[in-house]
């Protein structure tokens, strides 16, 4: 891609890969490369190979030379460009077919497509749309290809920026989103109308409090404690599932599941006849969950999580002699008759098995505390997205 991509979709009939990049523009590919472009590409490699043979034979030679520059210090920048060799002095195009739909003027964050059916009798094809997201607290609505650049509304509540956008399946005239702000928001999106807000500050204060309480900290060391917390106040969600679990009588229980960043914790809403959500549970995973996936049944959950030395960080191996470092991986599974997500530890094995290499090969090469310092600013960047000078005193 031109640019770093930050966001990725399907359209609804999985033909076109519908592609954002940090810039703010949004892209369509196709899945699956047509055999006459294909014959095109190939001799568009060919032509970038045998220039790309002529550049690196030729060396570069600036265009301004000593006469020209008199200052101290632009001469000696022209000294060092006359020592280059071999600078490429263009950059290759892009050779795969694309083409751009829209932009947004911030940096996109998410964006997903979705497939609404019409009801007239004249146009019985379904209407797809292209919902997309981004710093400065926009949530856009455009129309689906061809008609991309036609945009229908804005869903403007959020104060912060947008992170995460989700559509349940079984009721696709609801969105869900979270990002920045203290809270979530379901909307009606084709009317660009706020239908429930969700206090998320809440429940993540409260359950930092209950983790903190339970532990066995001695008077005076509280404080300390509340240091070790990876978790700095701020409200980031990270990932948001709409998920449709089989319950014990043959029903589906339609639930909603948020993350946010560095809380090691999933927490669990029911989405309501009334579209609202009600929080149902919460979760408590072994450190900040950074990456969430659904089994196709909906029945099982795998989560992803980066493996801290903070206070809520459940681990085992806090004792042991190995470092507690790299990412491990967990398996929540719905259990019908308790109507709850109980963690399922046969399937864990099996799975981290394949991932514990990767970091035993880390161990050789960086220290314990390196590696975490270096795992959290790398998995935990939604905070960045925050814009300076914005007190948190002043949200909603």
């Amino acid at each position: 891609m031109p640019k770093r991509p930050c966001a990725i979709a399907f359209t609804p009939d999985q033909a076109m890969i519908i592609c954002g990049d940090k810039f703010g523009d949004v892209y369509a590919l196709p899945l699956f490369c047509s055999d006459s472009r294909k014959e095109d590409l190939s001799h568009v490699k060919a032509d970038e190979a045998a220039q790309e043979c002529h550049t690196t034979n030729d060396s570069f030679v600036p265009s301004a030379t000593l006469r020209t520059v008199h200052t101290q210090r632009n001469q000696e920048a022209l000294r060092r460009q006359q020592n280059l060799k071999n600078k490429k002095t263009s950059k290759n195009a892009v050779n795969f077919e694309r083409e751009l739909l829209f932009g947004h003027v911030s940096l996109l964050t998410d964006l997903i497509c979705v497939s609404i059916p019409r009801t007239t009798f004249a146009n019985p094809q379904d209407r797809t749309y292209i919902i997309s997201a981004d710093r400065d607290e926009h949530i856009r609505v455009s129309r689906g290809m061809p008609q991309a650049h036609i945009i229908e509304g804005y869903c403007l509540s959020h104060t912060q920026f947008v992170s995460r956008l989700c559509i349940p399946s079984w009721n696709p005239q609801l969105l869900i989103s979270g990002g920045g702000d203290d809270y979530l928001l379901i909307w009606e999106w084709l009317s660009n109308r706020v239908l429930h807000k969700i206090d998320l500050r809440k429940l993540v204060v409260d359950y930092v409090e209950r983790q903190c309480s339970s532990r066995n900290v001695q008077e005076g060391e509280s404080e300390v404690a509340a240091a070790d917390v990876h978790w700095n106040g701020a409200i980031a969600v990270s990932e948001i599932f709409a998920i449709e679990a089989k319950a014990a009588a043959g029903e589906l229980r339609r639930q909603v599941a948020v993350v946010c960043e560095s809380v090691p914790a999933i927490f669990f809403f029911d989405l309501c006849e009334d579209r609202r959500m009600l929080h149902s549970g919460t979760q408590t995973t072994d450190a900040a969950v950074t990456a969430l996936a659904l089994s196709s049944d909906h029945n099982r959950i795998a989560y992803a999580v980066g493996v801290s030395q903070g206070v809520l960080s459940h681990s085992d191996s806090a004792g042991d002699d190995e470092s507690p470092n790299g990412t491990s991986i967990g398996i929540l599974e719905y259990d019908a008759l308790k109507e709850s997500w109980e963690k399922h530890d046969g399937l864990v094995d099996t799975i981290t098995s394949a991932v514990g290499s990767i970091s035993t090969a880390m161990d050789g090469t960086m220290g314990a505390q390196a590696k975490l310092q270096g795992s959290e600013s790398f998995l935990n960047c939604l905070e960045t997205l925050r814009k300076k000078g914005q007190e948190k005193d002043d949200l909603i």
